[in-house]
């Protein structure tokens, strides 16, 4: 179970990028010798040390804490607008 957990479902020959929790369960019911509990599922991941991300639908290890120094600024995508001359008498 775990071996499947930490394989990209697209190398089994799956039609999606990343699993879920209900991804997961539904392609382990399709294998005979494995019959668990969704909730057992999620429990041995979590032993394990893997946590389902809440922004997004999959599981990983921890996301890195230097992503955002290491992504480096932002950029702005528009350009900046010329400030209007203001005129006074």
């Amino acid at each position: 179970m775990l071996a499947t957990a930490l394989t990209k479902p697209q190398t089994l020959g799956l039609p999606f990028a990343a699993w879920t929790l209900d991804r997961l369960v539904a392609h382990l019911r399709e294998h005979p010798g494995i019959a668990m509990r969704r909730s057992r599922i999620d429990e041995i991941l979590i032993q394990e040390g893997l946590h389902w991300r809440r922004q997004e639908t999959w599981f990983g290890e921890r996301v890195d804490p230097e992503f955002a120094k290491k992504r480096g600024g932002s950029r702005r995508s528009t350009p900046r607008r010329p400030r209007a001359v203001s005129l006074s008498a």
